[in-house]
């Protein structure tokens, strides 16, 4: 009887994920810092163990943009030769003339390329308008969206840029540690700035939940970080959430495809 409880149980699982058009705003190639047990994989083997947990799609990022430098992750992003369905973001930095290497900012972003996520702390340059409005306002120019983990950021430097460019798409994402002790920072920060979106893959339990039903469905974004983290516990978030199966759609992947500009597959 309880075999049978858990066969059904697992199925039902199963069908929910099934039903729901995944896109992933976080599959990273490279050497995860900080994750001993995360096995590097090669984009084949990545885009792999996405497919086989029902993610199409979506964005892939370099550790060595961090680890490195942002040229070494982006020239290593430019010769991957991404299957469709699937873009780059790049690293970012505040440019200066003449600055040598594949960096956004300047030149026209080649269509592989959807978004560009910065690094502040570990990169040190400030999180304010002064020093990013070359980079936003060209991130504006291209309808193109700002990354950043929360552990790399002010709330305040946040909400300052956030108001100076108030066309500019920003997504805050979750990792590398989870957003418990700053839900309330977020949760201010979101109602003062429209335009900043979540990226979910290690919300606090139950935030994912309390915050849409206050900002609505359209302000949060799939994302597993996968391979340092399972794909499945996000997604148990999405399918959990109590959510009508049409917001669930949105953030399995409606959201970030409208960010990217890219339709449904």
């Amino acid at each position: 009887m309880i075999e049978q409880q858990i066969i059904r149980m697992v199925e039902a699982r199963r069908q929910a994920v099934a039903r729901l058009p995944w896109c992933d705003a976080g599959l990273w190639l490279g050497a995860p810092e900080g994750f001993p047990l995360a096995e590097e994989l090669r984009l084949d083997a990545l885009l792999d163990q996405a497919k086989t947990c029902g993610i199409r799609g979506g964005l892939v990022s370099h550790w060595l943009g961090k680890t490195v430098s942002p040229q070494v992750g982006n020239a290593a992003l430019e010769v991957a030769a991404l299957p469709p369905g699937c873009f780059a973001v790049l690293t970012g930095l505040p440019l200066t003339p003449g600055e040598a290497g594949p960096l956004p900012g300047s030149a026209p972003p080649p269509p592989w390329v959807k978004g560009v996520r910065i690094f502040p702390r570990a990169h040190e340059f400030p999180l304010t308008p002064w020093c990013l409005r070359g980079l936003c306002s060209w991130l504006t120019a291209h309808a193109l969206p700002l990354f950043i983990w929360h552990t790399e950021l002010q709330w305040s430097d946040l909400h300052s840029v956030a108001r100076a460019f108030p066309q500019l798409a920003i997504v805050v994402e979750s990792q590398p540690l989870k957003i418990i002790y700053h839900v309330r920072a977020l949760w201010a920060v979101m109602q003062e700035c429209p335009n900043i979106s979540v990226e979910i893959s290690n919300l606090a339990n139950g935030a994912l939940t309390w915050m849409a039903s206050h900002f609505g469905s359209q302000r949060f974004v799939f994302g597993s970080f996968l391979p340092a983290n399972d794909p499945l516990v996000p997604m148990g978030m999405v399918i959990d959430s109590g959510l009508s199966e049409t917001d669930q759609a949105l953030i399995a992947g409606g959201n970030l495809r409208r960010l990217i500009g890219e339709a449904a597959r």
